[in-house]
């Protein structure tokens, strides 16, 4: 019974299945982006050292 039954691409089913498509191909961009730069980000932020601006008005511990 199923056999005989056609089934057809609706109009909404081609649209949703492409806004899938390009919303995964987009999320893997920005996930790939951000793997590859996080690390660089972490290790320049931990390789500066926070320095005061005005030396002289710290005090010398």
């Amino acid at each position: 019974m199923i056999s005989k039954c056609k089934k057809y691409f609706t109009f909404f089913g081609i649209l949703a299945a492409t806004a899938d498509t390009k919303m995964h191909s987009f999320f893997s961009m920005i996930e790939s982006i951000i793997t590859k730069n996080i690390p660089k980000i972490t290790r320049l932020l931990l390789s500066k050292v926070l320095k005061p601006i005005k030396l002289y008005s710290t005090n010398n511990i």
